[in-house]
């Protein structure tokens, strides 16, 4: 398994945005971290790259927050 080390939230976010550009339908990502470990941060350059415009808000206090408005659905949970 490959290993990326980021430093900052806008490389994190341009991770997310490469990734973004090669998901497919029925593509699942999981992420796994403690709180603050970047996980929307990752999550904003992946919608950024899908073409959602909204702002993205970490689940933490809800299930799940679905964004519907770009290439492919984005549901964040």
């Amino acid at each position: 398994m490959e290993s990326i080390t980021v430093t900052s939230p806008e490389a994190t976010m341009a991770i997310g945005a490469k990734l973004g550009q090669l998901v497919q339908p029925g593509d699942l990502i999981l992420l796994d971290g403690d709180l603050g470990a970047g996980k929307t941060t990752f999550t904003k350059g992946l919608a950024k790259s899908l073409g959602i415009p909204n702002n993205v808000k970490s689940p933490t206090f809800t299930l799940i927050r679905e964004y519907r408005q770009g290439r492919l659905p984005l549901y964040h949970m």
